[in-house]
C-alpha cells in the first residue's frame, strides 16, 4: 500500500512539474526531453532549477548563486560594466491576453541587477514576450542587452533570437552578419534558413544553396533528438527547391 502510494505521488509530482514545463517554460524543448528520459529524477532537476526560482516558493539568494550556471556566474563582471547602460532598457511592458506561460515579473520598473541571473531570466522573458507580440524593436533592445552580458545565454538560443529579430525588422545585412558568427559556435537549422533566405535575395545564390545542402546533412547525420525535426528539414528542402529554379 505504502508503495502504491508513493509512486501515485512521484507520477503526480512528474506530471504536475510536466504541465508547468508546457505552459510555463520558455525553453521548453530541453527541458521535456529531460522530464520524458530521466522522469522522477528530471522532475526533481526541474523543480529546483526552474520552478523554484520563478517565486512560487520563497529561495534564499545563496541557495540561487548553488543552482546557477557556471558560465553565467563568470558573467558577473559583465554586468558591471554595462550595468548603467542597462538601467535604462524599458522593462514596462504588459502581457496581453493571449500571451500564454508567463507571469508579469514583479517590480518592473525597478529590476534587481545586482542578480545577473534574475536580470538575464527578466531579459530573456520579456523578449521573447514582445516577440509573440510582434513588438521586435522592443525584443532587439532586450536581446542585445543580453548578449552584452551572456552571448552564450541559453546554448545560443538567446543569439538565435537575436538574428531571427533582426529578420523580422528587416534590417538584413545586420541579421547576415550576426548569424555568420552565429553558425560558428552553434548549429541551429533556422540560422542556415535565415542566412539562405537573405542570401538569395541579395543575389548570392550559390552560397544560399550551400546554407541549405550543410544544414540539411548536418540534422540528417547528427543524434536522435535533432533528427526529429523533420519540419525543418523539409522547410530547408523546399527553399533549397525554390532557390534553384
Amino acid at each position: 500500500m505504502i508503495k502504491v502510494v508513493g509512486l501515485l505521488l512521484m507520477t503526480g509530482f512528474w506530471l504536475f512539474m510536466l504541465y508547468d514545463c508546457i505552459r510555463n517554460e520558455p525553453d521548453k524543448r530541453l527541458w521535456l526531453w529531460v522530464l520524458i528520459i530521466v522522469n522522477f529524477f528530471g522532475a526533481i532537476a526541474y523543480c529546483f532549477q526552474r520552478w523554484i526560482p520563478r517565486g512560487h516558493i520563497p529561495v534564499q539568494k545563496h541557495w540561487r548563486n548553488l543552482t546557477s550556471s557556471h558560465k553565467r556566474r563568470k558573467a558577473k563582471l559583465k554586468v558591471k560594466s554595462i550595468k548603467k547602460a542597462a538601467q535604462y532598457v524599458n522593462f514596462s511592458h504588459h502581457l496581453s491576453d493571449d500571451v500564454e506561460g508567463f507571469d508579469q515579473p514583479t517590480a518592473l520598473n525597478q529590476p534587481d541587477f545586482n542578480n545577473e541571473d534574475d536580470n538575464l531570466q527578466t531579459l530573456w522573458h520579456e523578449a521573447f514576450i514582445d516577440i509573440k507580440n510582434k513588438k521586435f524593436t522592443s525584443a532587439k533592445s532586450y536581446l542585445h542587452t543580453l548578449l552584452k552580458i551572456d552571448p552564450d545565454y541559453k546554448y545560443g538560443d538567446a543569439s538565435l533570437m537575436y538574428g531571427e529579430t533582426l529578420f523580422a525588422l528587416q534590417e538584413f545585412e545586420a541579421a547576415k552578419q550576426h548569424l555568420e558568427n552565429h553558425i560558428q559556435n552553434w548549429n541551429h537549422p533556422q540560422a542556415y534558413i535565415i542566412l539562405a533566405e537573405i542570401l538569395s535575395h541579395q543575389g548570392d545564390v550559390q552560397t544560399a544553396c550551400n546554407y541549405l545542402e550543410t544544414i540539411i546533412v548536418k540534422i540528417q547525420e547528427s543524434s536522435y533528438f535533432h533528427y526529429k525535426r523533420k519540419r525543418l528539414v523539409n522547410k530547408a528542402a523546399k527553399l533549397l527547391r525554390t532557390i534553384k529554379r
